[in-house]
């Protein structure tokens, strides 16, 4: 199939300027030669039309002519160049649909022009998207980035720990105290792999559908109550207090110890982050079906780019907000799967006033009316 002939969206724009220009003049001189005729074979001297024509003449026929001229190029100029916003609406439409997944839409352009290459590019990605969604690209790529992010992650406190094991054996004269705080760092920093170990266990469990939940009815009411007795030690330690807005009774049916987690990730984070603040809110709202739980804290804003990656397993954020609270970017991923199969949802929202996570959980139904 041969190139389709090209003509410059640039020339395209060009020419219709000069159009409307042509078209314009044409009009307005038409115009200038009707009132002509007609003021010469039915005006006479005392006709009002007789004063109009001698105000013309007064500011000069040319300046009458742009008057007329110039708002009617600007209409011409409109009216030709329309079908181009249709065409842009086209191209906008098209890479809405690209960033949305949706590669069946196809946007058809016939302006041979750069728009219309444009157009013929973002069809082209469409279909090379679609082709590596089939073939498994990106969940090959997704693979990598995952073991990458693993390796560093493990890495990280093993050296550590590995470090100090080797340091005290090449110095056996360490004082006892000096041994003893190396082996206490030691210790944490195996500790914390361990937990690592424990939590990429638990995600790949979720992913391959093997998690299983003790299913029972439970009060998530007092669930919340004794989480934020028990965290107190890590509220006072932040300078904070938690203030619960909660009914007497949130009955749902789910696992206790999974949802346990889920806000103890939630408020700990609260904690963490919410510094700059007093308080820690934890706010419910029920209707008739679900009940909504708000962990509210009232410290630093996380950037708008930020929220949309907040629950992507070990996605971390600035590193300003977390280089001091050893986070491994797991909590809120494994969070976000749980209330999922809880056939809930978890959603997040920050700016100068909070920063809200918000689960959304479905009540457990009653024979009641």
């Amino acid at each position: 199939m041969g190139k389709v002939a090209i003509t410059s969206f640039r020339t395209k724009m060009l020419g219709a300027f000069v159009l409307s220009m042509i078209i314009s003049g044409i009009t307005t001189y038409g115009v200038y030669l009707i009132l002509r005729q007609y003021y010469r074979n039915n005006v006479y001297a005392g006709d009002p039309l007789a004063g109009v024509r001698r105000w013309i003449a007064s500011i000069g026929d040319l300046n009458v002519f742009l008057i007329l001229f110039i708002p009617l190029s600007i209409i011409i100029f409109y009216i030709v160049t329309k079908p181009y916003v249709r065409h842009f609406k086209s191209i906008s439409q098209g890479i809405h649909h690209l960033a949305n997944s949706d590669f069946s839409r196809k946007v058809e352009l016939n302006s041979n022009d750069e728009l219309q290459l444009i157009a013929e590019d973002i069809n082209r990605a469409a279909q090379k998207l679609q082709e590596a969604l089939l073939r498994g690209d990106f969940a090959e790529r997704s693979k990598d980035q995952l073991v990458m992010n693993l390796a560093h992650d493990l890495r990280t406190p093993l050296t550590s720990v590995i470090g100090y094991l080797d340091y005290m054996l090449q110095h056996e004269e360490l004082e006892s105290e000096r041994r003893k705080h190396f082996m206490s760092i030691a210790y944490t920093k195996s500790k914390r792999l361990e937990s690592l170990i424990e939590q990429l266990f638990e995600i790949t469990v979720m992913n391959y559908g093997q998690l299983s939940l003790q299913i029972a009815v439970l009060d998530l009411a007092e669930l919340l109550a004794q989480l934020t007795e028990e965290l107190y030690p890590l509220f006072e330690k932040h300078q904070l207090q938690s203030r619960l807005e909660l009914p007497p009774k949130l009955i749902v049916e789910g696992d206790g110890e999974l949802l346990a987690r889920v806000f103890e990730n939630l408020l700990s984070n609260a904690a963490r982050y919410g510094g700059d603040g007093q308080y820690i809110d934890v706010v419910a709202v029920t209707n008739e079906h679900e009940a909504s739980i708000s962990v509210r804290n009232y410290g630093s804003v996380i950037p708008e780019n930020e929220l949309q990656h907040i629950f992507d397993i070990f996605y971390r954020g600035d590193k300003a907000r977390v280089q001091h609270t050893e986070s491994t970017g797991l909590g809120l991923f494994i969070a976000k799967n749980i209330v999922e199969q809880h056939g809930g949802k978890i959603e997040v929202s920050s700016d100068v006033t909070n920063t809200s996570f918000t689960v959304t959980l479905p009540l457990k139904m009653t024979n009641e009316s």
